[in-house]
């Protein structure tokens, strides 16, 4: 049987018997167990992706879920708790390819599907061992791992199946040519929500270029550009209709020629290229410029653009605020610029492919790389003299989000998703969802008001298949939306499931036995993978019952990012297929930087590995560090040399239960005989005020809770635990559990131990391991039959009748004096254990006073001031200069700083006491171990003091008798009190 005893805090060893504890007697398992009859609390996992080791980030998100579902399970819910991975896509990849040392897609090619996928397959196992021992079991987060789900299974991908089944035969799954972000490394389109993932800092060109009207001498219209490899496709130049354009007569050392801007720009334009002697000739509004046509500078260089008409059209998304006024268009490479050709009739080019490489289509400027191409093209246009300006500038551009490589925009054809069809409807079920913080929805329900059509279609390898079969022959399309539907038109292939739903073995299979049926090359967005586990996990079309009653989901939680990401793919899927949100209550957190504020990441070797923080600060002061800190939606800068820190509060709480323990022990306290409905009657103020403070707090940390603001939560807890009981409440009672003769100290025992059990368990959600530790060596003691586990017990209810909040204030005030008294010491030079004579409190308020009269005793205790009197208007004597005087907002405190000689021998007694106090401990005497005292000195003061508070001083230190001479054998000390010299001998006696 396990020993769980009240020592050190060793964390190490705490944590390590509470994992043993909980593996001996199964609680994790007994925990999740689903019970009928109860209220189901429902968490869907976000599922992390299993290409890498955990890190702080990953363990802030985790602590979160964890401490909500425990605090859950206190209340009397059963949970749903499936882990889940998310084990497929271009992260596992990028991975895969680190290994295999492979840098294009080609190269994954030269290699094989086969072997790549196979080698993705063992990546994901190779990470799980980790995710599933440090980034859960470890941490402490008891998530069903068993029946975990995970996104690369045939099951779970028979869904996602089932759903572009369901979109393609409503029409909500279409073939489309747009103009998308490609990344050319990776070689696939990306959805937007991806595209808004990678934003980083990038360094650009910055180019003025003249474009040569046509049958002009030396007309021309000028045109600005960040990207010039897009002017190898460009079609046609833009202007606002209605905003004003000027030419200009320029100039150029004898040379004259006439430059079209927008003349908002004009001086911007002039300053740029340097030119001083210029002369508007001409004003006209951009509709006057509509149909102008102009030679295309790289005509010479691209033959496919001697075959085009090149005109200058309007647009309304022209602007005049960088630039020149005029955009040149190049369909096959911007959104609005692929619209616009479109309305306008333009015919256009796209002579760049998925991989940035330039095509035929591109003249002379075939294989380069897309940089390469910009950097020759603006060789040859200043060899033509077109160039007018060329410099740099940063600014935020899309990267890759898994690779960061900038991203290209070009025309492709690809599968979308109709979300423009259910925007409306994602938009009014997004109303019906708590997000918190309130502040931050704005993020998300702007995303989604402004959602457009999801590039469902991906160019890679290691993902979920896209379950569409094409007619090479007659263009027909077929959706299928299982494995058996998939067995039933291929003639019952014998490829395992497993391989089925990946590639290159579905590639393999041809419907009804035809080569003309192929299947289309891609697999779908990862994010949709994880964004149909509100069904998938469950198996839910296999498991219909079990998911109606979990769905929808009552709690989900990532970062902020995934308001674009999985939070939106969850409602997208969700609302596309069943017409309704997934989940009720949405956590965003904020994100984890390094100390100096700064995004961690591997390349610049500032991440915080989760297995390292935990070997060496434990896991309990790790996650305390993190729910301490800030709250769960604002970003954290992750010191770890402040984790030790909070050990303070596990020290404090840890010698609190140690005191309680020494004198219920000692004084054989039985909770079951001494129950707090028995011995209330006999509590006194203080006892009442804790009991009191102890469930207004539960009742704040239950508002917390409700609102998701555990930062709030852990911290009420904790300051309870520290100022309440530990620096008020036990400074308040020690007296009375030291005394034998106390009638009343069974009632402090009651109530301390009655609260010091509730502290335990509301902090158990935050700290499993230290609470289960605490909870088996003290709770358990005195309480044999209480919950196996305190994760298995219930929250305390906050109990109404025990609730005095005049009481509260009254104390509030109490301390507020005590902690004056304390300060005006200060400034004076008095010891708090020296007492003072009197002290006058001027209270205005009659019903103040009237509370603090009866327990002044109290007052003068904690300000150790013989006599405190509580007045309407304090006696003339109080502006004597013996006296100190303080104003407070609700009262004046006079204080009598003057020490008088029986005072000054009362102190140099309490001086001793101290002394022996120290020895008793270092002798590791019990406390009920009784002893003899010998102090020696010379100085007649002391002699003096020892004389007058003789009996005094035995009852503080429980000796038998107080001598001047020191025996052999006796523990001896020599001190310096106040200057005075004195040697001190204790000697044990025993019991």
């Amino acid at each position: 049987m396990q020993k769980f005893k009240l020592t050190g805090l060793n964390i190490k060893e705490i944590e390590d018997s509470s994992r043993e504890f909980w593996r001996l007697h199964d609680v994790p398992r007994i925990w999740r167990s689903f019970e009928e009859g109860k209220p189901i609390y429902s968490f869907l996992e976000g599922p992390p992706t299993v290409n890498g080791f955990p890190h702080v980030g990953h363990i802030r998100g985790r602590t979160y879920k964890d401490v909500v579902l425990r605090y859950y399970r206190l209340k009397g819910y059963t949970l749903w708790a499936q882990g889940g991975w998310d084990e497929q896509g271009l992260p596992v990849e990028l991975e895969v390819e680190k290994k295999l040392k492979l840098k294009t897609k080609r190269d994954i090619e030269s290699i094989g599907f086969e072997r790549f996928s196979e080698e993705c397959n063992e990546l994901v196992n190779y990470y799980l061992r980790y995710w599933r021992d440090i980034g859960t079991e470890r941490l402490g987060l008891w998530l069903d791992l068993e029946n975990a789900y995970e996104t690369r299974n045939p099951k779970y991908i028979e869904h996602t199946w089932t759903f572009i089944k369901y979109a393609w035969e409503k029409g909500l799954l279409f073939e489309d040519y747009r103009v998308l972000a490609f990344c050319p490394r990776c070689e696939t389109a990306l959805s937007d929500a991806e595209v808004d993932l990678g934003y980083e800092e990038k360094t650009s060109p910055s180019v003025y270029v003249k474009f040569k009207v046509e049958n002009s001498e030396n007309t021309y219209i000028v045109v600005w550009t960040t990207t010039p490899w897009t002017l190898i496709d460009d079609e046609a130049v833009a202007v606002h209709p209605l905003y004003d354009y000027v030419k200009v007569r320029v100039d150029l050392e004898g040379h004259v020629e006439y430059w079209i801007v927008a003349e908002a720009l004009l001086p911007i334009v002039t300053s740029k290229v340097n030119v001083k002697n210029f002369e508007v000739v001409e004003r006209f509004k951009g509709l006057n410029l509509e149909g102008l046509r102009y030679i295309h500078p790289l005509i010479d260089e691209v033959e496919a653009h001697r075959r085009h008409i090149h005109r200058v059209v309007t647009a309304d998304f022209v602007t005049v605020s960088e630039g020149s006024g005029l955009v040149h268009i190049a369909p096959a490479h911007g959104p609005e610029d692929y619209e616009l050709s479109r309305s306008k009739g333009i015919e256009f080019i796209n002579s760049v492919e998925v991989n940035g490489l330039f095509n035929d289509l591109g003249g002379v400027f075939k294989g380069l790389y897309i940089e390469d191409a910009g950097r020759r093209v603006l060789e040859v246009l200043k060899g033509k003299n077109l160039l007018l300006h060329s410099e740099t500038l940063t600014h935020s551009y899309p990267h890759c989000w898994r690779c960061g490589t900038p991203l290209i925009y070009r025309a492709d054809k690809q599968y979308f998703l109709r979300i423009t069809a259910v925007r409306d409807r994602m938009v009014e079920e997004l109303k019906r969802v708590n997000v918190y913080p309130e502040k931050l929805r704005d993020r998300f329900d702007n995303w989604v008001a402004g959602s457009r059509d999801w590039c469902l279609s991906r160019s890679r390898i290691w993902g979920t298949p896209l379950p569409l079969w094409r007619n090479v022959k007659n263009g027909g399309v077929v959706a299928v939306g299982s494995i058996d539907e998939l067995k039933s038109l291929s003639g019952n292939v014998s490829i395992p499931d497993s391989k089925l739903v990946h590639r290159p073995w579905i590639d393999w299979v041809k419907l009804f036995g035809s080569d003309d049926w192929v299947r289309e090359p891609y697999v779908v967005d990862v994010w949709l993978d994880s964004g149909v586990s509100w069904i998938a996990g469950v198996d839910g079309l296999r498991n219909r019952e079990l998911w109606s009653k979990i769905f929808p989901f009552d709690f989900v939680t990532e970062a902020i990012d995934q308001t674009r990401g999985w939070f939106y793919s969850l409602l997208a899927s969700s609302v596309l297929w069943i017409n309704k949100a997934p989940y009720k209550n949405v956590l965003i957190q904020g994100l984890v930087l390094d100390r100096y504020g700064q995004k961690m990441s591997k390349s610049k070797g500032n991440v915080l590995w989760a297995a390292d923080l935990f070997n060496r600060y434990g896991v309990d002061p790790v996650r305390l560090y993190i729910l301490v800190k800030t709250a769960p939606w604002d970003d954290i800068a992750f010191n770890p040399d402040e984790i030790d820190n909070v050990k303070t509060y596990l020290t404090i709480l840890l010698n609190i239960l140690k005191f309680a323990d020494i004198y219920m022990e000692l004084d054989r306290f039985n909770p079951v005989q001494h129950s707090l409905e028995e011995l209330i009657g006999k509590a006194l103020p203080e006892d009442l005020w804790i009991l009191s403070s102890f469930y207004s707090m539960v009742k704040t940390v239950d508002d917390a809770m409700s609102r998701f603001e555990l930062h709030v939560a852990v911290r009420s807890i904790l300051e309870f635990t520290v100022e309440h009981l530990s620096h008020r409440y036990i400074r308040l009672i020690r007296r009375r559990v030291w005394r034998e003769d106390e009638e009343n100290r069974y009632a402090a025992y009651t109530i301390l131990y009655h609260v010091l059990k509730g502290v335990l368990i509301s902090l158990s959600p935050f700290i499993p391991h230290i609470s289960e530790y605490l909870y088996q060596a003290f709770v358990k003691k005195y309480e044999p039959n209480e919950a196996l586990s305190i994760h298995l017990s219930s929250w305390p209810k906050p109990e109404e009748k025990y609730i005095d909040l005049k009481l509260e204030d009254t104390f509030s005030k109490i301390f507020e004096i005590s902690s004056e008294i304390s300060s005006i010491r200060n400034r004076i030079g008095v010891k708090l254990r020296w007492p003072l004579k009197e002290a006058y409190i001027e209270v205005k308020d009659q019903d103040v006073a009237g509370r603090l009269k009866e327990v002044k005793q109290l007052i003068e205790f904690l300000g150790n001031v013989k006599h405190v009197e509580i007045v309407s208007e304090a006696p003339e004597v109080c502006l004597t200069p013996d006296f100190e005087t303080v104003p407070l907002n609700w009262c004046i405190i006079s204080l009598n700083k003057k020490l008088s000689r029986e005072l000054y021998y009362e102190s140099l007694a309490r001086e001793l006491i101290r002394r022996i106090q120290v020895m008793r401990n270092k002798m590791n005497l019990n406390v009920d171990e009784i002893v003899n005292v010998a102090i020696n000195t010379l100085d007649s003061e002391v002699n003096e003091a020892v004389k007058l508070f003789e009996k005094y001083v035995k009852e503080e230190v429980r000796a038998q008798a107080i001598t001047t001479e020191i025996l052999e054998g006796m523990y001896t000390m020599d001190w310096d009190i106040e200057g005075k010299k004195v040697r001190i001998g204790v000697e044990r006696l025993g019991r």
